[in-house]
């Protein structure tokens, strides 16, 4: 979250509140699948073929270590339906061995995806080797390598045509197998996105370089009676070259999922949300480090051009970030991953002499070689001036770049430049939210809590739709946000928008509180009030005291929380925690007084609390009126002194 001490218009991005991690549900089919098609005659002599089912019980496909990318062009068409089908409805989990990738249909995360539109891309993508073939294709890459048999490599190779328009991520960063449901014996990844668009898929020559209309093309017009072909293909390439970035869904006959992205579930409890310190530092200040795809790829495999191949065969690869020679090389030889991974190197002093003209120079470059995440750190720095004049029309123009690629970071920095109207552009709260949307759908965790409030409010231009906003909280809080977590308990708690469940709710900011203490103020309020439990107010105080100290002891009010907590310790308990007027007064103009008159009765109490330094009898009314609104704490604090 942002602080307030960057005069950002976060007052209208955070509310009261903050939640326990929530999780919700998904239903993925079984897959197992074997590739049919065409295919080329062999040479004279050559050794006798494997049957499928001997390679698969003779040979095992690559396993990753922990993130993978592999792509799914090999499923039968009816498989990557059902997959289709559980994404839609949840989170997917995955077995992955050296026997191969399966969907596990009976085990799954709660939550849900979301879809961003990028700017369309096309790949060609040829799989020269076996080794090759079971990196990429976990699934089903030990059949195909049967059927091609001895020619692949030789004379044959996998050609996989893509297209892709747009991708579906979920805000689940990391999740352990104590946040799983079902049967999950057998459970080692989740899916936590999907490339999506078109693909074909065709043997084709070893050596021969195709276009990607090429592919289609053959593919559509393939014979398929010889046994030695292998093909597949899913969505129209002139449905994907219609696309455009703007479009919330994947056009017809352009949604195919081709390529997934899997995360090892960790061992241990279950993931809790971010810290403060973690959740309110994330604003724009300094160089990021790539979600690289160096660590993409099986132990012995590097990334190159779309797939995993064995270094000695890759003419460019992702480099390790720290391995400033290989980084240097690579970014030579034109690798975008390599010359960002190098950037932030030098930027932040990482294994070389920090250097910022070194760093803008390597963004540039890892920027006009289709890196999304160079064009975000390209961004940063006309943003901050890191060794260069600012220029922030050029930054959030930038941050805008990388967002319509898919990078949703790049959507959470342009939605926060337009919100604050602080960092160079003019303010524009309905543009800002639109990013914040789109950041959300591109899974990120923090973009989902702002819209969450936006909707929740009515703010920006944006209809009230309170069930939406639940919707966003949700997926914020499953992606680690305890604000956003807080947020859902307090619709649970007043029943906005949903059925009331005070036990649920009261368990839910407990947990919060446990995950990130700034929360513990209202985790306060549900014990000062017997949410879901026997009333304390000695408890409450405790609470309340936990929050405001800990934010004093950092040395800024960063959260509405944590105002909250320091006003009701300095104000009504007599304790000498200080808040600056102009916070308070920042806070009741731009968040509690108009939710308040838009009948929020929690808004109201709170807004009664913050005016007792300026207009006591004002305050006590107040307080009193959110009472007669069914305000369960404000009756509670309307018995103490201060508002009698």
């Amino acid at each position: 979250m942002f602080p307030l001490t960057e005069p950002v218009a976060y007052a209208l991005m955070i509310t009261a509140f903050s939640r326990a991690r929530h999780l919700v549900t998904l239903l993925v089919a079984g897959l197992a699948s074997s590739c049919g098609g065409p295919a080329a005659t062999g040479d004279a002599v050559r050794p006798k073929d494997q049957t499928a089912a001997e390679a698969r019980g003779s040979q095992s496909v690559y396993v990753i270590e922990a993130q993978g990318q592999p792509l799914i062009v090999d499923w039968q068409p009816e498989m990557r339906g059902d997959l289709e089908v559980a994404m839609q409805e949840g989170v997917a989990v995955v077995g992955f061995d050296d026997k191969g990738l399966r969907l596990l249909s009976d085990c799954h995360l709660d939550g849900k995806y979301g879809f961003i539109g990028v700017n369309t891309k096309e790949q060609i993508v040829q799989l020269l080797s076996a080794d090759e073939i079971k990196a990429n294709l976990p699934a089903e890459g030990l059949g195909i390598v049967a059927k091609l048999g001895a020619e692949l490599g030789r004379s044959q190779a996998l050609d996989v045509a893509i297209v892709m328009v747009g991708k579906r991520k979920t805000t689940w960063a990391t999740a352990t197998k104590q946040d799983l449901k079902g049967d999950c014996a057998a459970a080692t990844h989740f899916v936590r996105g999907a490339t999506i668009g078109a693909f074909a898929m065709r043997t084709g020559a070893k050596g021969q370089a195709r276009s990607v209309a090429e592919v289609f093309g053959a593919s559509a017009g393939a014979s398929v009676s010889s046994d030695k072909r292998v093909q597949s293909t899913d969505g129209l390439l002139d449905a994907c070259r219609n696309a455009t970035p703007e479009s919330n869904t994947p056009p017809a006959q352009c949604g195919a999922l081709i390529r997934l992205e899997l995360v090892r579930l960790e061992e241990g409890e279950q993931a809790g949300a971010k810290t403060a310190a973690a959740s309110a530092s994330e604003g724009r200040n300094a160089a990021v480090a790539t979600d690289s795809d160096a660590d993409s790829c099986p132990q012995g495999f590097v990334f190159s051009n779309g797939k995993c191949s064995r270094p000695s065969e890759a003419t460019t690869h992702a480099c390790e970030p720290g391995d400033v020679r290989d980084c240097s090389v690579q970014c030579e030889k034109g690798d975008a991953v390599s010359c960002d991974t190098l950037g932030y190197m030098f930027s932040n002093g990482d294994g070389v002499t920090k250097n910022a003209k070194e760093a803008l120079a390597l963004f540039k470059k890892a920027c006009e070689l289709g890196s999304a995440h160079g064009c975000l750190n390209l961004g940063v720095v006309y943003g901050t001036g890191d060794g260069i004049a600012k220029d922030p029309q050029r930054a959030v123009d930038l941050y805008a770049q990388s967002c319509r690629d898919g990078q949703a970071l790049g959507c959470r920095y342009a939605g926060l430049a337009y919100f604050s109207g602080q960092w160079g552009v003019p303010a524009d709260y309905a543009r800002g939210a639109k990013f914040e949307e789109t950041g959300c759908n591109a899974g990120d965790h923090l973009c989902c809590n702002e819209i969450g409030v936006v909707y929740e409010k009515g703010l920006a231009g944006f209809a009230k739709d309170l069930a939406r906003a639940a919707g966003y909280y949700k997926m914020s809080c499953d992606g680690g946000e305890a604000i956003a977590c807080g947020n859902l308990a307090f619709m649970l708690e007043t029943g906005a928008g949903m059925p009331k469940n005070p036990d649920i709710a009261g368990k839910m900011y407990e947990a919060a509180c446990n995950w990130n203490p700034n929360q513990c103020v209202w985790y306060g309020i549900a014990q000062h009030i017997g949410l879901g439990m026997k009333p304390d107010s000695k408890a409450a105080l405790a609470n309340y005291e936990k929050t405001c100290s800990l934010a004093t002891k950092r040395g800024a009010l960063e959260t509405q929380g944590e105002i909250t907590a320091c006003v009701l310790m300095n104000d009504v308990y007599g304790k000498p925690y200080t808040v600056d007027p102009v916070v308070i007064d920042h806070v009741n103009r731009a968040v509690l007084a108009p939710a308040c008159r838009q009948g929020s009765a929690r808004d109201c109490a709170l807004l009664g609390l913050f005016m007792l330094r300026t207009d006591a009898k004002v305050a006590k009314v107040t307080m009193q009126s959110a009472c007669g609104q069914g305000d369960a704490w404000a009756c509670e604090m309307a018995k103490l002194p201060k508002f009698r």
